[in-house]
């Protein structure tokens, strides 16, 4: 063998072999069978509830298509639902999940409890009464930091002075000079409101707001006065939140929303009672991953039908 042929030889033996397409084990293509099996027994594995929360973790995890400050008002015609609830639960998840800047107003002028929901430890004294006594000394976020209870979620809370004489004082102008200071630093205002649709502050926080919540339970009587209501507000933007649901009680449930289909209301969230949330809010320590399943995605269904509707 001459030496010009040695050579090619080694060159021959130096070039790599083409580079499989798939994975290597011990530098032998993988076989891929195995893999494929893998991925079907864990899809297997996964229940139904765990993939539909996945897909609603999936959707909350998207940009909020947000262009300017929001309002949402959370109402209903009857006291006792569940109005202050979902505005803290909202405004959480949104601030949490969305990462926006969220603060949830008590409005409620007969001694609302919005405030006493955030953890004894981060309760601001101060409530929105203060905050409109100073409001012309507010300019900046850390000056207006002092009037509000700040939430791990991220939420921020300004609650109703304790005196209810003075919030019943408080009329639409008020109200306006506050949503106009706070929508400076906040991308979501939720004003969780008094009982009642008809009254001034009412009419004019659904005057004012991008989106509506109005608040229910199953039952006949309070889901009739919900419906009677439901003829002040504009429905395209209106997410009714059929809270404190008894898995005893499934007619009652189907009957709202078969009613409420009928008046072209599909964005609608039920939200089954659960002694555990209940006694997370009465001891300020509310944690949404530490629900159970069936909780954890009512409020995740509600936020992200009142995310949905941000403009």
């Amino acid at each position: 063998m001459s030496s010009e042929d040695s050579e090619r030889g080694a060159v021959r033996r130096l070039a790599r072999e083409p580079f499989p397409d798939g994975p290597l084990v011990d530098g032998r293509p993988a076989d891929r069978a195995p893999a494929r099996w893998r991925r079907r027994v864990q899809r297997l594995l996964v229940s139904k509830g765990e993939r539909d929360e996945a897909e609603l973790e999936r959707l909350l995890g998207q940009p909020p298509a947000v262009s300017r400050p929001n309002v949402a008002a959370v109402i209903s015609p009857k006291g006792g639902v569940g109005k202050t609830t979902s505005a803290f639960v909202i405004g959480s998840l949104l601030a949490d999940r969305l990462r926006l800047r969220v603060i949830a107003v008590d409005a409620n002028p007969d001694f609302g409890t919005l405030a006493a929901l955030a953890p004894a430890r981060l309760r601001c004294e101060r409530s929105l009464a203060d905050l409109l006594t100073d409001i012309e000394r507010i300019e900046t976020a850390a000056q207006l930091r002092s009037y509000v209870s700040a939430l791990p979620s991220g939420l921020h809370v300004l609650g109703a002075p304790a005196d209810a004489a003075v919030m019943a004082g408080l009329g639409p102008d008020a109200y306006g000079e506050l949503l106009a200071l706070l929508a400076t630093f906040y991308e979501l205002v939720l004003l969780d409101l008094g009982t009642g649709v008809a009254g001034r502050l009412a009419q004019f926080a659904i005057g004012r707001a991008d989106q509506v919540v109005l608040v229910t339970t199953p039952e006949w009587v309070t889901s009739s006065a919900v419906l009677a209501a439901l003829e002040h507000l504009e429905h395209e933007r209106t997410t009714v939140a059929c809270n404190k649901f008894y898995a005893r009680g499934p007619a009652d449930l189907r009957e709202l929303e078969r009613r409420l289909r009928e008046r072209r209301l599909h964005r609608n969230v039920a939200i089954p009672y659960d002694d555990q949330l209940a006694a997370m809010l009465d001891t300020g320590s509310y944690q949404l991953d530490a629900l159970k399943r069936t909780s954890r995605m009512a409020i995740k269904r509600l936020g992200l039908a009142v995310a949905e509707q941000l403009v």
